[in-house]
């Protein structure tokens, strides 16, 4: 088979300086990361968590890890009754929550829900340690292995309690006293730690 000799034709192949240029949006977001519109989508999203913080009494407040300056613009937020100063307000928080741990804030506020899966296993978590506490008098060292900074002292004492009401077959305030400290405990441990509480 021959060809012939006038070879392609003048346009037929297109020199590597003529082709068309790849977007630079493409380039921008598979080699640099999220694109602006993520980044933006982010920023509205941690804002809008800052500005429901104002939504807190203060005792939930003090157990978040926030920072002093975030803390200070939501008691603003709250304080303010003109409708321009809160939108400057809400902005501002929106600026601060850049500087804040937007997960660790996220995972505070689902131990402070009650209803949050985390909390519920807490909760339950609790009733059975006190449940152990009351069953089994060696549970207690048990218990201060897993959770080393209770007050050992204060803790006997209320499992005394409880032991001699559970005794009595009765179920009140000693056991929910021992309840309510075990709580407290697990709470502020920031963990779930189920060791131990099936151990014989």
């Amino acid at each position: 088979m021959q060809f012939g000799d006038r070879g392609p034709t003048p346009g037929a192949i297109m020199s590597e300086h003529n082709l068309p240029p790849e977007s630079s949006e493409a380039h921008d977001e598979e080699d640099f990361g999220p694109s602006k519109s993520q980044f933006k989508r982010e920023a509205h999203a941690a804002q809008a968590l800052g500005v429901s913080l104002a939504e807190l009494d203060a005792d939930a407040l003090d157990r978040l890890p926030i920072t002093d300056r975030l803390r200070d613009g939501i008691e603003k937020l709250k304080a303010t009754r003109s409708r321009g100063a809160a939108k400057r307000q809400r902005q501002y928080i929106g600026r601060l929550m850049r500087e804040e741990d937007v997960e660790a804030i996220e995972a505070a506020l689902n131990r402070l829900d009650p209803h949050s899966p985390e909390n519920q296993r807490r909760q339950m978590q609790a009733e059975a340690w006190r449940d152990a506490l009351i069953e089994d008098l060696k549970a207690i060292t048990r218990f201060v292995d897993s959770y080393p900074a209770v007050d050992v002292q204060h803790l006997r004492q209320l499992q005394r309690g409880a032991r001699a009401e559970s005794e009595r077959e009765e179920y009140g305030k000693a056991s929910r006293a021992l309840f309510l400290e075990v709580r407290a405990v697990i709470e502020a441990a920031g963990e779930i730690n189920e060791e131990g509480t099936n151990d014989t």
